[in-house]
């Protein structure tokens, strides 16, 4: 005997899901999958969250969006770190209430991360519970972070989502699409100036080489470092034509010399010695016969670049040396091709390589024995060096010489006349 026994899925209206945590521990109201592995992703971030013992989450139909389960373990996440709260989703409809006391700050922070993560579909709106014991909520802010690393953080509230796409895309333009993280979260009740606040401190984070401006309805407050001696003056500037008079900002940024690319810049002397130490230590290799630059050497074309980064814009040559070995035009044209090979290497590593030269001299200027193993090894090698100016050679004019140069004069006149006479005379 055989059955196949079959039944149709319940369609659930509204799709719904209740995950909250509160002094009896985390625990499910109600909860909606869509599939089978969707109900696992959902189940598992709630024991995440500290649930045990046996889940149950209804499967059905009616679903409003296919990333149903992604949103809800998004929004189970949230209410763990927030330690407390329930977030409530009907059909694409999502309600978050923080535990009574939940820090301001923290509370936008993670709203802002959830907000910015759920799928386009659904709609976050989040409820700050006050702390009965301090009915001070604190005021609105946002605060924009620049790590030394140029890694940037958009926490706080802003006005509505084109204000928060506005202010996402301003940074990118200024910092690098890479670098951002937007953690802001919406709330419509921010004043009307706002935007321009938040985007004024944009720019000025933009002058810093790491910092924070922080927001609030009453001023500005711009802190970091810079490697430039003007910035504080150019930051207050700016705020001041932004925000107009009578505006309240401060600048408290500190000039670190070693961030300030003119003052941290190498003179031609000290760019040739370092690179020319760099390759005492680590030689630029090729492959056998080729003009190809080896694996290994990668690492030390990246350091060179480097050092270069920081010289001024200099006449450089680089030479490319051969041993003896094979015929001397062939060791002529693979010294030469070898010598353009690291001059474009440097070009992609964004070295400005305009007044460089690539010139391959062979087998013509060793440095060791070409009799030895050790030797052919010494004379196969690169060399970067300065390109400098000939030394005009200056003419000394004494006294004796203008006077030797004279009687030259008078005797050299005297010749000729003479020469004429007689010239006449026969």
């Amino acid at each position: 005997v055989s059955f196949d026994i079959s039944s149709p899925r319940p369609v659930i209206t509204p799709f719904t899901l209740r995950f909250l945590q509160d002094e009896a521990g985390p625990r499910f109201d109600t909860c909606s999958a869509h599939t089978e592995e969707g109900r696992s992703k959902i189940l598992g971030a709630a024991r995440k969250a500290g649930i045990e013992g046996n889940l149950d989450c209804r499967i059905g139909l009616g679903v409003p969006s296919p990333n149903w389960a992604d949103a809800a373990a998004l929004s189970i996440a949230a209410i763990a770190e927030l330690k407390g709260g329930s977030v409530t989703f009907s059909d694409a409809d999502v309600t978050l209430i923080s535990p009574p006391g939940t820090d301001q700050r923290e509370f936008d922070r993670i709203v802002g991360a959830l907000e910015n993560s759920l799928p386009d579909v659904f709609a976050l709106h989040a409820v700050l519970t006050p702390d009965p014991s301090d009915p001070s909520q604190g005021p609105a802010e946002f605060v924009a972070t620049l790590s030394p690393e140029g890694l940037v953080q958009l926490n706080g509230r802003l006005n509505d989502e084109i204000v928060a796409q506005t202010a996402e895309s301003f940074a990118i333009a200024r910092f690098g699409s890479a670098t951002v993280s937007n953690r802001a979260r919406t709330d419509e009740a921010l004043p009307g100036d706002w935007p321009l606040r938040v985007l004024s401190g944009l720019e000025a984070l933009s002058l810093l080489s790491n910092g924070s401006a922080r927001v609030t309805a009453e001023d500005i407050t711009v802190t970091g470092n810079t490697g430039s001696k003007s910035a504080r003056s150019d930051i207050s500037k700016l705020l001041s034509d932004k925000l107009g008079e009578g505006s309240r900002f401060s600048v408290e940024v500190t000039y670190l010399e070693k961030l300030d690319p003119v003052a941290s810049m190498l003179t031609p002397d000290e760019c040739e010695t370092k690179i020319a130490e760099i390759l005492k230590v680590r030689k630029i290799t090729f492959e056998p016969g080729s003009d190809t630059v080896d694996a290994t050497s990668l690492g030390t074309l990246d350091e060179i670049s480097e050092v270069l980064g920081n010289c001024p814009e200099l006449r450089m040559e680089i030479a490319g040396h051969t041993d003896s070995q094979g015929r001397e035009t062939m060791n002529e044209a693979l010294s030469k091709s070898r010598a353009l090979a690291v001059l474009n290497a440097l070009r992609d590593r964004r070295v400005a390589t305009g007044s460089f030269t690539a010139k391959g001299y062979g087998e013509t200027k060793p440095i060791a024995s070409n009799d030895t193993e050790e030797g052919r090894e010494a004379n196969r090698r690169i060399e970067i060096t300065l390109v400098r100016p000939e030394p005009i050679a200056e003419t000394e004019t004494t006294l004796e010489s203008e006077e030797q140069t004279g009687a030259s004069d008078t005797t050299d006149q005297a010749d000729e006349e003479a020469a004429t006479s007689e010239g006449q005379d026969q």
